[in-house]
């Protein structure tokens, strides 16, 4: 199937965009292959909740699927997505291929943390969901003081062009537990040691113990790697709403390297796509994964 065409942003655009420090592409890096060089994105799009009304998911379905199919994104992480609303960027986004399960039933009921890739870029090896609980292997389980099953989506991808595979990692961590939350970032830093990237709605903030376990073990917040401090990523649909929090992250295997990271702000009609913004990083692999 042929790649959908490109789209344009909405004319009412604004791209928050934070570079590297002190990091100006060498030259070994300008000539190396584009193959070396990987954007994924991580976007909670909110579930389609009816009570949402000028916000509600019919009303910005074509703008949300838009935005991730134009993005250039090679691989996406979302969270809170209905197996409906999958079919629905899908259907616009053609270009990309999604696995994941809903965690209710480990089939299409709740919300999705799916991975999408370009299936032009990448072909599918292995495909794994996890539930963020005392039994991860077991289905719809909640853990600890959870409100709600949560789950990780974990994905091993073969890049077309050599060969070389990539390990990502997607989660949405619970709103509520507090001890779910640390428990988690305990059980992802584990089920890292083997993967590249970790992306997600983590429902907790830079300064709080959670952050610290997760990049205790070596990975990388690619925030930490940039010029300027990174604006909040939940944000409400109202952009004057004063609300500014970090929440949604892409954690790195040092091994490899963030060039630039973006928070794609883009408003229309005086509102965000979703009430968190997407995260966009540009991620230069290492040379000799395979």
């Amino acid at each position: 199937m042929p790649l959908f065409p490109t789209r344009h942003l909405p004319a009412l655009c604004t791209v928050l965009s934070l570079t590297v420090f002190g990091c100006s592409p060498s030259q070994d890096t300008i000539v190396e292959r584009p193959d070396m060089v990987i954007d994924v994105m991580s976007f909670n799009i909110r579930y389609d909740n009816p009570a949402d009304g000028q916000d509600a998911w019919p009303l910005r379905t074509d703008w949300v699927a838009h935005l991730i199919d134009s993005s250039g994104a090679d691989v996406v992480g979302l969270q809170e997505a209905l197996y409906h609303q999958l079919l629905d960027i899908v259907m616009v986004a053609s270009r990309f291929e999604w696995v994941g399960v809903g965690r209710d039933d480990g089939g299409m009921s709740g919300e999705f943390s799916p991975v999408l890739y370009d299936r032009e870029r990448f072909e599918l090896l292995d495909v794994d969901t996890r539930w963020l609980s005392e039994t991860p292997d077991s289905v719809g389980s909640v853990g600890w003081d959870a409100a709600l099953p949560r789950i990780a989506t974990i994905v091993t991808l073969r890049q077309r062009s050599d060969g070389r595979t990539l390990r990502v990692l997607n989660t949405h961590f619970d709103h509520r537990g507090e001890l779910a939350r640390a428990n988690s970032a305990t059980l992802v830093k584990q089920w890292m040691s083997d993967s590249d990237i970790a992306m997600g709605d983590f429902n907790f903030q830079p300064d709080e113990a959670p952050w610290d376990s997760v990049t205790a073990g070596g990975l990388v917040d690619v925030a930490l790697m940039m010029e300027k401090g990174e604006e909040g990523t939940f944000r409400s649909f109202d952009p004057e709403a004063g609300i500014s929090n970090r929440i949604d992250y892409v954690f790195l295997n040092p091994a490899h390297q963030a060039q630039k990271v973006d928070i794609l702000a883009t408003i229309r009609n005086g509102r965000f796509p979703s009430d968190h913004l997407p995260v966009l990083a540009s991620i230069r692999l290492k040379s000799d994964t395979k």
